[in-house]
């Protein structure tokens, strides 16, 4: 009886193992393979969206705003009927690839408040020519690498008191950012320039950043002691007169007449890209926290350190639900006075020829004040994105 050849167990085994190889090489090859083509397809998105943007700026002089885009097509209406120029706004194609998250595996489109510019968050998980992979911004200037400014980011700029993640207080050139209904705000203090003492008006701020001067409560440039509640340019931020605040002529504070102050987004001396708050924008701020302000905004009555920021104050309403962080660091005017009890805001509107419309806070108030002040005092700087 003859026996017919056949695979012994171990050679069964190897084919097997040969096998199962060849297939996780396939696998894995499709699915590099897949992954490339998501990302091929967000590129390609990102530049149709690109396109449909840009016929929309030829037809209406700016590109669209926020609302505008999430409602999931990009159109204008006008007399003559809608302009259709992306019916359907593509996303991003799933799963997500790489290191990308599923929050950034979003298109998040940004349009500037006076619809100059625009941005475009988005995420690869591998490098696309001369893209990188991860997060990457799209702007009206085309494809780049790194991501786009998102409200609640840090912004990096002279004197700010937070390192780059926003958690450790530092003093380590970085400003927290927070949202305030449609608008973003530094959550912190302007903190720019060389700090002098009281008893002369800061002089010119309109030679740049090499001019700008601040006040500090005090005369402290360093807080000596949190606890005495005695004030610092380090803890509260600086104060500056109105002609500081916005990078004019020390002449501009007595009489304002021809100073060239009435443009939109003025950016005075906040960082690139953003600007003092006109009076309508510190109105937004101001309606959105007075629907509950006792709720909304945060009290530094005793020291504005991380940990403490009169949140623990008895008496008074625990931190805002706003993350608007209100320090009640008080002003200058012929003397330093207020801290803990008041945070007065500079507005880029004049209210008169010696005064400018400026908003404060009292904390044994309920509401925020719209009013105008001498323009001489030196009062807080907050800074909103263009």
């Amino acid at each position: 009886m003859k026996f017919k050849k056949a695979f012994t167990l171990i050679e069964l085994l190897v084919v097997i193992a040969i096998i199962g190889i060849l297939t996780t090489i396939a696998v894995v090859a499709l699915n590099n393979a897949r992954a490339k083509a998501r990302d091929v397809k967000r590129i390609a998105n990102i530049k149709q969206i690109q396109t449909a943007l840009e016929l929309f700026f030829n037809d209406n002089g700016r590109y669209p705003t926020t609302e505008e885009f999430t409602s999931g097509s990009i159109y204008s209406t006008s007399t003559n009927g809608t302009t259709t120029y992306m019916a359907t706004i593509p996303t991003a194609s799933n799963p997500p690839d790489g290191s990308c998250t599923i929050d950034q595996n979003t298109f998040i489109y940004t349009g500037a408040s006076n619809g100059a510019t625009y941005t475009i968050n988005y995420c690869l998980g591998g490098a696309i020519g001369s893209v990188s992979l991860g997060r990457n911004c799209a702007t009206e200037s085309g494809i780049s690498g790194g991501h786009c400014f998102i409200c609640g980011d840090t912004i990096a700029y002279a004197g700010g008191p937070y390192d780059s993640s926003g958690l450790n207080y530092s003093q380590g050139g970085y400003y927290r950012t927070v949202q305030i209904d449609n608008q973003c705000w530094l959550k912190d203090n302007l903190n720019i320039g060389t700090y002098m003492a009281s008893g002369s008006n800061q002089p010119d701020a309109d030679g740049g950043s090499s001019t700008f001067t601040k006040y500090c409560y005090n005369n402290n440039e360093v807080n000596p002691s949190p606890t005495l509640n005695t004030g610092g340019c380090d803890t509260d931020g600086g104060l500056y007169q109105w002609h500081a605040a916005m990078a004019l002529p020390q002449s501009c504070d007595t009489d304002n007449t021809g100073c060239a102050i009435l443009t939109p987004n003025h950016q005075g001396i906040c960082p690139f890209g953003w600007h003092l708050p006109s009076d309508s924008e510190l109105t937004t701020l101001e309606t959105y926290l007075n629907s509950s302000v006792g709720d909304k905004i945060k009290k530094a009555l005793d020291n504005p350190y991380p940990g403490n920021n009169g949140c623990s104050t008895p008496g008074n309403p625990i931190c805002g639900s706003s993350n608007f962080d209100g320090l009640m660091v008080g002003w200058f005017e012929g003397g330093f006075s207020g801290r803990g009890q008041y945070i007065f805001l500079w507005s880029s509107l004049p209210y008169n020829t010696t005064q400018a419309y400026s908003r404060f806070y009292y904390y044994a108030y309920a509401g925020i004040n719209r009013r105008g002040d001498n323009s001489i005092r030196a009062a807080s700087v907050r800074c909103v994105k263009d």
